[in-house]
């Protein structure tokens, strides 16, 4: 008798959208080990001939710090200090906080020999600082120092200045810088020199051998208690190295008291804004990227304020001499928040060949509710336009920014490398929504995703480069740069903070696509520009190179490393793939201990979970939500980590916490969705869904409640949810394919084969798209086409273990059992948890009587899914074959516990019985299988053998009768049923079937059963 073996299903890949999406290795590499492109050779360069600039003598430098330098006196103390600026008839003066300590009031004497009275500048924000600043007045011209505000460097001559307490007079001494330790001394203390400073010199000048003010003396050789040697984070040297520390004099870097004074007294006092520069230096681009960075840099303008602020733009049309440049609206719209007015500024363009021109008057267009505006310039020099392009670009494509960013008072060209999420996806990525809001830790958006920002991607942007080209990989503009997540750093211990403007990006980088705008091209009264619409082509190998070397030769190595320092350079390194250099920044800010502290373990977090280090990365991000339980981003974060880990629970308990906290955040809730999906908690993920598509309803959500809806089997329901993602956006590859899976559950092959197709063009980098469409071409025995499908979906993403079991099953189908093996072993080794996969390998080893590789395999499936009938079924016809009845009996009563109304099971386990002549209980199984499946043709037959070992020839007959119905093929219910007309003496119909049975045997290369059938005809016929 035959025995049935079931397998498992085609598996299809149902895409779910949740809020977090890792970036592939695949998509850059990260080899940090990679060997250099460029060698220097051993030949000296040549210096050039050029002018050198004047030095100025020591008496001449001597004179300049007479002039500056002024003795503070009060009732309590005194000292020196030195003119730094002036307002008007208002001189600023700097000295030290110890200096002034215990008085408001002052006499200043001047070089000339005048006595001014003056009063503490207050709200200066230097009380972490041995600074102070005073101010006189006076109608005399005196001289201000002029300002070096770079960073000392040890071995640099410099000139200590001021007056001795003991002498009264003017002082001044020479030496070298000593020492420049990477943290400065509490009360701002960094510049050790050699310059003999005695008593009164306090709040002097040091200057370098410009006659540049470099620094301010605080602190003489040879201290009488070392109280001062401690570092700003309250930890100390070694004894050896106060011992060094000694030796020198100490002052304060002017840089230092640039960093922390209010803005405001800068700005009215006309000096230097302090220098800002980025961690990472920008990259040096070379060959192809060079040439797309040039092409960028020929179309790309920045967009001067009268404010002193600047933005960037794009020329995108020309039209006799007038170039119009496209350019975010808050780039000339420079206000404090959306309900103000536009500010008064004037603006102009600075070209590509920097050249100045004025914006034409009038020119500047705008359109309520999108941060987008054009504004045009006329100039008869020839630059390039813009090519433009509008697609939804696929997941990870590299993609480039390009603008001027505002770095402290300098508006440098940058060109960042990144890269990209495709529309759907992206939204759900940023942490910008409409529902953000100002509480302590959450991600402090600029406002919201009003305003068109629909581009993510993971480039590290600056302020000024607002308005700025979103390029891809040809070098076409895709969007219009306008924001970065970022978090606010500031340490109120230090008065550490971000480099830019107090805040670091830890988050990504938003743009408006080029459709938004085109959609505004009427309105903004432009002509149409000509637009390009195809995807760029892949990448070839020796361009990715190329990228890769470009990204590893930015210098990420040292610097003036103050905790926001480490955090902006973990921040970044994460986004060029080096996760364990940027895990370790983070931790050299964790151990600086700043206020924003839990920003460290936050990005931290993030590196390890890039890198695959699910635990750590959950214990950092615990850490996080420890140190600031109001950070949004870290409880996301945490959520999506524990689904990963299998612990839905923990991240039910997260998400609920961040909604807590942004109660209207639809991405939070579409969070919370995900893992009740995965819970199979189908009717609460349907109600968190329809709160998230009130809140916004977007293609994504009504994706994801179509998912739920097919998990419940609503296949119409399911339809229209896609149906209605796919109105809302036509470039919505998911949906599309979520779309072909209920198709193709309800045989409806053709629209199935359609919309994975439709998925495919739209986004040829789809792998579940072409492992779908292979099961379509699977079912219609299409098995070459099939193939291939399966072959591109693991060409795309080999990490894809549904498409190597999926291409395993069509090997097995054509017997080509060492093919399939393969997959289903690469299957199992991407997934070790892979069920399905581990039961098709049984099936295959089961075949090839490999009984015992076969049944590890089965009790390897059960293990890891307990729930798996069928493989309790082929796990007993195994124990069968080996005569093992107790469990075999075992397995198959497991299969009908786990699925009473399993007809196979019933079967299986009655022909057991059958053999073991256990009449009755192989009856009732037998009964049970044809009330759950009447199409069974093998149980009425076997239920006939039955009734004809219990000589019930009526019952044995009808049996048989079904059975033939069922299959008119069936040999052996033919070659029985005559035997049965043989013993009720029915010698007609007996050889009528014993003949069609000896047919249909001798058909089917039966040899041994067509003999013994023309035996009987022999003896009937006899």
């Amino acid at each position: 008798m035959n025995l049935i073996t079931f397998n498992q299903t085609m598996k299809h890949t149902l895409v779910l959208i949740s809020c977090l999406l890792l970036l592939p290795t695949s998509a850059l590499a990260a080899n940090s080990h990679l060997e250099p492109k460029i060698k220097l050779n051993n030949q000296q360069l040549i210096a050039q001939d050029v002018p050198l600039p004047d030095v100025p003598s020591p008496e001449q430098i001597q004179e300049m710090a007479t002039n500056i330098t002024v003795k503070v006196s009060s009732n309590n103390n005194g000292g020196t200090g030195v003119i730094i600026a002036k307002k008007q008839q208002t001189y600023l003066i700097v000295t030290n906080a110890h200096v002034v300590a215990g008085s408001n009031k002052f006499q200043i004497q001047t070089s000339d020999g005048v006595v001014h009275q003056a009063q503490l500048l207050a709200n200066s924000n230097l009380s972490k600082y041995d600074l102070a600043l005073v101010e006189f007045s006076s109608n005399k011209q005196y001289k201000v120092a002029q300002i070096n505000n770079s960073t000392p460097k040890a071995g640099m001559p410099v000139l200590g200045v001021g007056f001795s307490a003991e002498t009264g007079k003017l002082t001044f001494r020479e030496g070298k810088t000593t020492q420049v330790p990477e943290q400065a001394f509490k009360g701002g203390y960094q510049i050790g020199y050699s310059s003999d400073i005695v008593q009164g010199m306090s709040g002097g000048a040091i200057l370098d051998n410009q006659g540049g003010l470099m620094g301010i003396n605080g602190r003489s050789t040879y201290p009488i208690i070392n109280s001062g040697f401690v570092y700003a984070d309250g930890a100390r040297p070694t004894a050896e190295e106060i011992q060094q520390f000694r030796r020198s004099s100490w002052g304060i870097p002017f840089k230092t008291f640039l960093a922390q004074v209010n803005p405001e007294i800068l700005t009215a006092y006309s000096l230097p804004l302090p220098q800002s520069t980025p961690s990472i230096p920008p990259v040096a681009s070379t060959g192809w990227l060079a040439d797309l960075e040039q092409k960028a840099k020929q179309f790309s303008v920045r967009i001067d304020s009268s404010s002193n602020a600047n933005g960037s733009g794009v020329i995108i049309a020309k039209q006799g001499d007038v170039y119009t440049v496209l350019t975010a609206d808050h780039v000339l719209c420079e206000r404090v928040s959306a309900k103000e007015p536009c500010g008064n500024n004037r603006y102009q363009i600075l070209a590509p060949n920097n050249q100045l021109y004025p914006i034409i008057p009038e020119s500047v267009n705008r359109q309520p509710g999108v941060d987008l505006a054009v504004v045009k310039f006329s100039s008869k020099a020839i630059y390039q336009v813009a090519t433009l392009a509008d697609y939804n670009p696929n997941n990870f494509e590299l993609m480039f920014t390009a603008g001027y960013p505002k770095l402290g008072d300098k508006s440098p060209w940058r060109f960042t490398i990144g890269l990209i999420y495709e529309k759907e996806q992206g939204l759900l990525q940023t942490k910008e929504s409409d529902f953000s809001t100002n509480s302590s830790g959450q991600l402090k958006s600029a406002s919201s995703l009003t305003g068109g920002y629909e581009l993510v991607y993971t480039s590290i942007t600056y302020g000024g480069m607002s308005g700025g080209a979103v390029l891809d990989s040809q070098g076409r503009v895709i969007g219009i740069h306008g924001r970065a997540e970022g978090e606010q750093a500031i340490d109120q211990k230090t008065g550490d903070r971000g480099i830019n403007g107090d805040r670091v990006q830890m988050g990504y980088s938003l743009g408006i696509p080029i459709s938004t705008f085109l959609g505004l091209v009427t309105r903004l009264k432009l002509q149409p520009p000509k637009v390009e619409t195809t995807p760029p082509p892949q990448l070839n190998p020796d361009k990715i190179q190329s990228i890769e070397d470009a990204v590893l030769s930015a210098n990420v190595s040292q610097g003036n490393a103050t905790a926001s320092t480490w955090l902006e350079r973990g921040n970044q390194l994460w986004r060029l793939r080096q996760y364990k250099e940027a895990v370790k920044a983070f931790d050299q800010a964790i151990k600086l201990k700043p206020d924003f502290v839990y920003l460290a373990y936050y990005g931290k977090g993030i590196a390890l979970l890039r890198d695959g280090n699910d635990l750590e990365a959950v214990a950092a991000l615990e850490k996080a939500v420890q140190l600031e339980p109001n950070f949004v981003a870290a409880w996301e974060r945490l959520s999506v980590v524990y689904q990963e880990l299998g612990q839905p629970e923990k991240a039910l308990a997260a998400i609920n916490q961040a909604i807590q906290l942004q109660a209207n955040n639809p991405n939070l809730y579409n969070g919370k969705f995900s893992v009740l999906n995965y819970l199979k908690r189908y009717d609460e993920a349907l109600d968190v869904i329809n709160i998230v598509i009130k809140l916004n309803p977007r293609a994504t959500f009504y994706s994801n409640r179509g998912s739920v809806y097919y998990n419940q089997e609503k296949r119409e329901l399911a339809i229209a949810d896609y149906t209605k993602a796919i109105e809302i956006n036509p470039k919505y590859a998911t949906a599309y394919n979520n779309r072909g899976i209920v198709y193709y559950n309800q045989e409806k092959r053709e629209l199935a084969i359609a919309d994975y197709t439709k998925a495919i063009e739209i986004n040829p980098k789809l792998a579940e798209a072409y492992n779908n469409r292979g099961n379509v071409y699977k079912k219609q025995e299409k098995r070459e086409l099939a193939i291939a499908d399966y072959n591109k979906a693991i060409e795309i993403n080999p990490k894809l273990a549904e498409a190597y079991n999926n291409r395993g099953n069509v090997y097995k189908k054509q017997e080509k059992w060492e093919l399939a093996i393969v997959d289903y072993t690469q299957a199992i080794e991407i997934n070790p948890r892979d069920a399905d996969a581990y039961s098709h390998r049984g099936l295959v080893y089961d075949n090839q009587e490999k009984w015992e590789l076969a049944i590890a395999d089965y009790t390897q499936a059960i293990e890891i899914n307990p729930k798996l009938a069928e493989v309790y079924i082929n796990r007993g016809i195994i124990y069968k074959k080996q005569e093992k009845w107790e469990l075999a009996i075992v397995d198959y009563t497991q299969a009908i516990k786990i699925n009473p109304k399993f007809a196979e099971a019933y079967y299986n386990r009655g022909v057991l019985y059958f053999e073991q002549k256990k009449w009755d209980l192989a009856l009732a199984d037998y009964n049970q299988a044809i009330q759950f499946n009447d199409k069974l043709a093998q149980a009425y037959y076997n239920r006939g053998v039955v009734y004809y070992n219990q000589e019930k020839w009526e019952l044995a007959i009808a049996d048989y009768n079904r059975a033939i119905e069922i299959n008119p093929q069936y040999a052996q219910a033919y070659a029985n049923r005559g035997l049965v007309y043989v013993n009720r003496g029915d010698k007609q119909k007996a050889i009528a079937d014993l003949q069609t049975a000896a047919t249909l045997f001798q058909q089917q290369g039966n040899t041994q059963s067509y003999e013994w059938v023309i035996g009987k005809l022999q003896q009937l016929q006899g």
